[in-house]
């Protein structure tokens, strides 16, 4: 009779298999969990920001050294717990549409309305006290002409005594948000990190509601999109004549992100900002419409649902758009009772009000992606790989072009949707470790004179220009 022995394998085999079993298994529960994971992208040589210390030496640091110092959750393979319920982006982007989260981040705002150039307004909304939003009595004067009375339950107009003393040669520093699509101050992805660069660093927070947004009457036959970024510079030049000393950060979400980065990537060193932060922002609006528009929940949900509060802005300043003959030639052609999801409004309106034949000529031309290697502002990327909005994949957010671009530090994040990142506890992920870095960067960098931002010209990206439809740049 044969014995047959038993296979034999060397110590450090079984320990192969087994750390190969666990570390398999690990990746499963990140993969298709409640685990969010954290992926920290920077230049391969990012700016360096130098200043002068008290015994003469220059002290030299980047953002990932900031972020390394003071912000562990945007670490690179940071993990964290996200709502057990949503396992997906779907579920995060649901879940943000539809909780209105009223009673979280309560805060109160003044509003100031901005008159453009053109003739156009859109509203300056700041952060103001409970005391003085309750107390201040309000007369017919107080209320802009052309606007309506009431506003939100928290927003109220900045009275005439108030925006004629409201200018300070004050060093305190400053933010502005830009809202996603059909948004306002309102908003709670907006609030949660407001309530704590105000309440805790101690920043004047200011949000531009979009024209038209936020109950802001229109006051000439024009909206908005993503790459108009005319109003956000006049809103800027605007806070910069009031407040001359002040340092200004912005922050953009979504289609607001959209405008800052493509504003960021057109005035190049001449942005007034000294950080931009761009969060769930679609930068390629080809790729995002084609994934939108193909997915099947993002094409029969989304979609429909998104374009509503849309429809409804036409209607509600009808008035002032049908002065437009391009609005009013698509109106009375039908079109508005086409206009079922988010690419036939952009078909049939919002391409057609800014010059472009369709949705995919603005899209193609509206993306930030061609705007990116212009931008000359330390930014700050905030993307969630399973974004159904921008795209859900790493195809979707500029990965590559960070890598390249010294000004540019990305952090995207394994779980989160659009504009979701809800943690355990419903919080949103960001609103700490991103009112942590901002205030950091402030205390370290905005709030200085003597740094500047070293950076050799070898290292800057190369920029190709379109001028009168032809393609020049460097080797052009």
């Amino acid at each position: 009779m044969v014995q047959v022995s038993m296979l034999w394998m060397p110590l450090w085999a079984y320990l192969m298999i087994y750390g190969l079993i666990i570390f398999f298994f690990l990746e499963l529960i990140l993969a298709y969990s409640c685990i969010n994971r954290v992926t920290l992208v920077k230049a391969d040589k990012p700016i360096e920001f130098s200043s002068s210390s008290d015994d003469g030496k220059a002290e030299k640091f980047t953002l990932i050294d900031l972020i390394s110092e003071s912000v562990p959750e945007f670490k690179d393979g940071a993990l964290s717990l996200f709502n057990p319920f949503l396992i997906n982006g779907h579920a995060h982007t649901m879940f943000a549409g539809i909780r209105k989260f009223s009673r979280s981040d309560k805060l109160y705002f003044g509003r100031e309305i901005v008159k453009f150039s053109d003739g156009g307004s859109a509203s300056l909304d700041r952060i103001i006290s409970y005391d003085s939003y309750k107390d201040v009595t309000l007369t017919e004067e107080d209320t802009p002409k052309g606007q309506t009375s009431n506003i939100s339950q928290n927003t109220r107009y900045l009275t005439r005594s108030e925006l004629s003393t409201q200018a300070s040669n004050d060093t305190k520093p400053m933010i502005i948000a830009l809202h996603g699509l059909s948004g306002s101050s309102a908003e709670a992805y907006v609030r949660c990190l407001f309530s704590r660069l105000h309440g805790q660093h101690e920043f004047e927070c200011f949000v531009l509601n979009s024209r038209g947004c936020g109950q802001t009457r229109l006051s000439t036959p024009q909206l908005f999109n993503g790459y108009w970024t005319d109003d956000f510079r006049f809103a800027l030049k605007h806070l910069h004549q009031l407040f001359p000393n002040r340092p200004i950060y912005a922050v953009g979400f979504s289609l607001g992100g959209s405008i800052l980065a493509n504003y960021l990537g057109q005035y190049g060193d001449d942005s007034l900002l000294k950080l931009g932060c761009v969060i769930a922002n679609p930068w390629d609006l080809v790729h995002s419409s084609f994934c939108f528009e193909n997915d099947f929940i993002s094409s029969k949900l989304y979609s429909p649902i998104m374009t509503v509060p849309l429809k409804q802005l036409l209607i509600t300043h009808f008035e002032q758009l049908k002065e437009n003959p391009i609005f009013m030639e698509a109106y009375e052609s039908g079109s508005y009772d086409k206009v079922y999801k988010l690419k036939d409004f952009d078909d049939y309106f919002t391409s057609k009000l800014f010059g472009f034949n369709c949705a995919a000529e603005y899209y193609r031309n509206g993306s930030s992606l061609n705007r990116i290697f212009n931008i000359r502002t330390p930014t700050l990327i905030i993307n969630s790989l399973d974004d159904p909005i921008v795209g859900g994949s790493d195809i979707a957010v500029p990965i590559k072009e960070t890598t390249l671009h010294p000004y540019l530090t990305l952090v995207s994040t394994s779980l989160g949707g659009h504009l979701g990142w809800f943690k355990w506890d419903n919080t949103r992920w960001y609103a700490d470790p991103l009112s942590k870095l901002i205030s950091e960067f402030h205390d370290k960098v905005g709030s200085k004179d003597n740094v500047e931002i070293v950076v050799e010209e070898k290292n800057l990206p190369l920029v190709n220009k379109v001028v009168n439809g032809r393609l020049v740049g460097p080797f052009i």
